[in-house]
């Protein structure tokens, strides 16, 4: 019974301790800011999707002739100085097509008429200032879809290394003018943590018959966007 009041009696100096305990708990006071940085870049690579759409009375007809359509760009892609590595196909579709009614339902029961293929591929070119005569080529070739255009810049890390600068720079401008409004000194970084933005653009699809007039090539500028946040801790000033 004297062990159990002594146990009791224990725990109870242990509890009532404790907030005591944690109100002696040292408390560090921090101050947080957040600055961007933006870097413009003119891109100087170009992605195209092109591609070939044939059609046939049988499904080997319509390849056959989309085969060698697609042969021919591919070949005028190459010797406008193509790599090999850049070029990759990226779908392939074969189809049954159906005989419709005036009004543009489908004749039922459905009958087959012939066949579509398309073929596309995906050509990288590292040499921006040739994309708009290469499409020019392969149009002529005999590509009759460009189903999409993007671009690229090779060396994005200088571009988000001079925003990441920027944005240090004004994270820490931020935090030097709040602990000055505060009456507080920054003693300390505690945490920097940093974010990056910055797609390849896409401007509109195209959809080609034949070669035409020079085709413009635009790439633009890209915007790459970098935040910063940095949390210091602060003290009073002395």
């Amino acid at each position: 019974m004297r062990a159990m009041t002594s146990l009791a009696a224990a725990l109870a100096l242990v509890l009532l301790a404790a907030p005591a305990l944690a109100d002696d708990t040292p408390t560090t006071a921090t101050l947080e800011a957040t600055g961007q940085g933006i870097a413009n870049v003119v891109p100087d690579i170009a992605v195209v999707s092109l591609g070939v759409s044939s059609s046939g009375r049988s499904a080997s007809d319509a390849l056959n002739a989309n085969s060698t359509a697609l042969s021919a760009a591919i070949a005028a892609v190459e010797t406008a100085g193509v790599a090999d590595k850049d070029i990759a196909t990226t779908g392939l579709n074969i189809y049954p097509d159906y005989a419709t009614n005036s009004d543009g339902t489908q004749v039922q029961p459905p009958k087959i008429t012939g066949y579509s293929v398309s073929n596309e591929v995906r050509v990288t070119i590292r040499d921006i200032t040739k994309a708009g005569d290469l499409l020019d080529k392969v149009v002529a070739a005999g590509a009759n879809r460009i189903d999409g255009i993007s671009f690229d810049v090779s060396n994005r890390k200088a571009a988000e290394d001079s925003a990441l600068k920027d944005a240090i720079a004004e994270a820490m401008r931020k935090g030097q003018l709040m602990a000055t409004a505060a009456n507080v000194k920054l003693v300390r970084v505690l945490s920097v943590t940093t974010a990056a933005s910055g797609e390849p653009s896409r401007p509109p699809v195209y959809l080609l018959a034949k070669a035409a007039a020079a085709v413009p090539v635009m790439p633009g500028e890209q915007e790459t966007n970098v935040s910063a946040t940095m949390i210091w801790e602060v003290g009073p000033l002395e």
